[in-house]
């Protein structure tokens, strides 16, 4: 199978610019999406494929059909009756399928059940309070009270990062398709409609254009405005028991599948230069590979235990660091990231200006 419009898209080296960039992601995504028209299965959705779809709603889903279209040409109407014993049915059969399952439910499914029994909190066109205390109530407010809550302005700053760095050079084709590898295929795509899986089954036809792609991009350090738009998703966080706080709500962001790739490559870049330094504490454990919070607790039992042993008094402090200073100065971080030998001119700083973002809140898209 060939990639529609792959000839088109140009091959980009060491020299190129970023308008060669933009041109070569716009024709990969072009020949993506002419591709998955050409080959792929369009997905169709109906309320067939559910489990309580049966030969009975399949024939009186036919009669509301022909009642339809006699009335069209007869003038007779059959349609409320046909219409009424269709609704009966679907009500009858959610009920067995409901039963069916309860009763041969085991195992987590008990579980399962039970979730469906709790009653849920109608959160539709809720007002919401932000944190100083005033009230948004219409829906373009919500939107923009959960905005300022979840997404605040960051602070300026007029560092401008040293140029040419020689990270790309660390980029290939092994890098980048590991890289790829952990993304999960289930994750949600962005209006495009490519997803992570889609984007590994193209890997394995052209994975050359790919990785020239996102090397270019960490070469210049420039984000493409096509991968800048953001989508995203506010569900409410189970528990809570006040959902008018605007804080009760998660917000949960759809980006593009290779703008997440560009981002997963950047921030292995960074925390691999300290390891392979040796720049890091030996007792921090954020943000490094293979050493997990469960390696975090072990430590601290252990020394807890010794100090018991010696009849000593052992204590800890925890303290959220991420929540108190959930921003940073971007000079002084890019001034820190030279300091330990670190590139700092990579596109995560191009990412986050001029970024476009949709919002889905209580069934509406905005």
């Amino acid at each position: 199978m060939l990639l529609g419009g792959v000839g088109r898209t140009p091959i980009l080296s060491n020299d190129s610019t970023k308008d060669e960039v933009v041109e070569a992601a716009g024709a990969l995504r072009e020949a993506m999406t002419v591709t998955l028209d050409e080959h792929a299965r369009k997905k169709r959705w109906c309320s067939r494929p559910k489990p309580r779809w049966n030969a009975d709603l399949q024939e009186m889903s036919k009669n509301l059909g022909r009642a339809r279209r006699k009335w069209r040409v007869t003038g007779i109407s059959r349609v409320p009756a046909a219409r009424r014993e269709f609704r009966r049915a679907i009500r009858k059969a959610k009920s067995d399928c409901w039963n069916r399952f309860l009763q041969e439910a085991d195992g987590n499914k008990v579980w399962t059940a039970a979730g469906y029994t709790v009653p849920r909190i109608d959160k539709t066109g809720q007002a919401l309070v932000r944190e100083d205390g005033t009230v948004a109530e219409g829906h373009r407010e919500r939107e923009q009270a959960i905005l300022q809550a979840h997404f605040p302005q960051g602070l300026p700053g007029n560092f401008k990062p040293a140029e040419d760095g020689q990270a790309f050079s660390r980029v290939d084709a092994q890098l980048v398709g590991s890289l790829l590898k952990t993304a999960a295929n289930t994750s949600s795509p962005e209006d495009d409609r490519i997803s992570a899986g889609i984007v590994k089954v193209f890997w394995q036809w052209d994975e050359q254009r790919i990785t020239q792609l996102v090397q270019a991009c960490i070469r210049l350090g420039f984000h493409l405005g096509i991968w800048k738009t953001a989508n995203g998703v506010v569900i409410p966080k189970p528990g809570k028991p006040d959902y008018s706080k605007v804080w009760a709500y998660r917000v949960i962001s759809l980006l593009d599948a290779i703008s997440k790739l560009l981002e997963r490559t950047a921030a292995h870049l960074i925390a691999d230069h300290p390891e392979r330094k040796r720049g890091l504490h030996k007792g921090q454990f954020g943000c490094r590979k293979r050493r997990s919070c469960v390696d975090a607790v072990a430590i601290l039992m252990n020394r807890t235990q010794k100090a018991w042993g010696k009849k000593k008094v052992a204590g800890a402090l925890f303290m959220d660091v991420k929540s108190a200073f959930n921003d940073v100065d971007k000079t002084f971080l890019g001034k820190r990231m030279e300091g330990l030998g670190v590139e700092a001119a990579h596109p995560k700083d191009d990412e986050i200006h001029d970024r476009p973002a949709g919002q889905a809140c209580t069934g509406r898209r905005s």
